[in-house]
């Protein structure tokens, strides 16, 4: 049984919520039904690596305010310097390139390199923040700070996902409809990691007004983009998954949400959770996290050979 309806109503909303925050979102108009094998200069991993710095700005802070609330200190802590670590080494892996992770080469265009610099400007006061509450699981207002740091860091990451999907989209590396749906998949690990951050800061008393609002518009978001990947939505640009293994991973995601999205209707109705509640909704969004993003692998591999 299917918990998401497969038809949307309003569905100009719909579109626009789907498309609202997918930074970079090209215009579809590349299509083939012929089967394409097209030279790997990295596009696809660019698009997706960029990508995931949008989730990885949201995760330190999920991490960094569990560790400073104590939740699963032992899990959150490690969690937070792994997400440190990988913000870092993908910044450079874009500007630089690394074979190891599928980016050919170092970046070249002028607009991508001064995007990357200002990025790294952000960058460094937040991952100062983090070293703080990794060293003494950080105050209050540590945290505060924290999560008011990532919002202009996730802003510049999507501008960065914007220009790098629109510089590596283009039908001798990949194509349009490959890059749209990449980037929609890829967005999911962050609307993953954004609404557990929020739940975290409301639990904690923390930006609760600000997280509150954040947390209803990502839900919801989450909500819809899933159900466009696993039913489609030819109106958005966007087809049914190209293969099966896509088709499982979405319903293993489908399954993580079902358990989630209670605990996160039960914060947006205003009651509490304990300290169980919020382990599970911690613990639980970072699995969600992990299966998104093997999903968002299958999209690439697919896109690689024009299906």
């Amino acid at each position: 049984m299917h918990i998401f309806p497969r038809q949307f109503p309003r569905k100009l909303t719909c579109i626009a919520v789907l498309l609202g925050l997918a930074a970079g979102a090209t215009s579809v108009h590349a299509d083939t039904n012929t089967p394409q094998f097209i030279e790997d200069t990295g596009a696809s991993q660019r698009i997706d690596f960029s990508g995931k710095l949008r989730m990885l700005s949201q995760r330190i802070v999920a991490a960094g305010c569990n560790y400073a609330a104590d939740i699963d200190p032992n899990i959150s802590g490690p969690a937070l310097g792994a997400a440190k670590e990988e913000f870092q080494m993908i910044v450079d892996a874009l500007e630089f390139g690394n074979n190891d992770l599928g980016i050919i080469g170092p970046e070249e265009r002028r607009r991508t390199l001064v995007g990357l610099s200002k990025l790294r400007e952000l960058w460094g006061p937040a991952a100062a923040s983090g070293a703080t509450i990794l060293a003494d699981q950080g105050s209050p207002e540590t945290v505060a700070t924290f999560a008011d740091q990532s919002a202009p860091l996730l802003d510049m990451a999507k501008l960065m996902v914007s220009q790098i999907s629109a510089q590596y989209s283009d039908p001798t590396a990949l194509l349009q409809a490959d890059a749209l749906v990449i980037d929609i998949a890829g967005r999911q690990r962050m609307l993953t990691q954004r609404m557990s951050k929020n739940v975290c800061l409301i639990s904690s008393g923390l930006n609760v007004e600000t997280a509150l609002a954040e947390l209803d518009a990502t839900a919801q978001m989450f909500d819809t983009s899933l159900n466009a990947l696993r039913y489609g939505m030819p109106e958005a640009g966007i087809k049914l998954p190209p293969n099966e293994e896509i088709t499982a991973g979405l319903d293993v995601v489908i399954s993580d949400w079902a358990i989630l999205k209670p605990i996160v209707d039960r914060v947006l109705a205003g009651h509490s959770l304990d300290a169980e509640q919020r382990s599970i909704m911690f613990n639980g969004a970072n699995t969600m996290t992990g299966n998104m993003n093997t999903v968002v692998g299958l999209y690439s591999v697919a896109s690689k050979l024009g299906l």
